[in-house]
């Protein structure tokens, strides 16, 4: 008896190891995400100043070479202007939809990790439920019949 006395608390103070071990998992997992996130949010403002910066830098050649050629306020000089702000306009739409798809993907790692560690608690708690029944068994076994 005394042996599965101490089979079934190995098994519960092994269960509550592996329920926290995965625990602390999920918890570094969604740290790294939001550590990611972060940067990916730092780099996205970055790369749209820089689109922002070469625009204008566009439209100020282009300004420029109007003038030297001497067509400043021509339909070509505006259609020029016109072409590099649809440019821009289409750069930033597009990074924000891949800043979109890279916050979704977060999201979704810090779910998957919440569903691990759920999954891998119920684990546990099944291991030592069928632990103490394993043993209940082995015990009653072990009993000479009444009679």
């Amino acid at each position: 008896m005394a042996l599965a006395i101490a089979a079934i608390a190995l098994s519960v103070v092994s269960a509550g190891a592996s329920i926290k071990g995965q625990k602390d998992a999920a918890d570094a997992q969604e740290e790294q995400n939001e550590i990611q996130s972060a940067q990916e949010r730092i780099n996205d403002v970055t790369a749209a100043r820089r689109k922002v910066k070469e625009a204008r830098v566009a439209r100020a050649r282009l300004l420029q070479g109007s003038e030297a050629a001497g067509t400043t306020g021509s339909s070509g000089e505006a259609g020029g202007l016109s072409s590099l702000n649809t440019q821009l306009s289409t750069n930033l739409a597009e990074q924000a939809g891949q800043a979109h798809t890279a916050n979704a993907i977060s999201a979704s790692n810090v779910s998957l990790a919440k569903k691990q560690f759920v999954s891998g608690t119920v684990g546990a708690v099944a291991g030592v439920a069928q632990s103490i029944f394993t043993q209940q068994a082995i015990a009653g076994a072990a009993k000479p019949p009444v009679k």
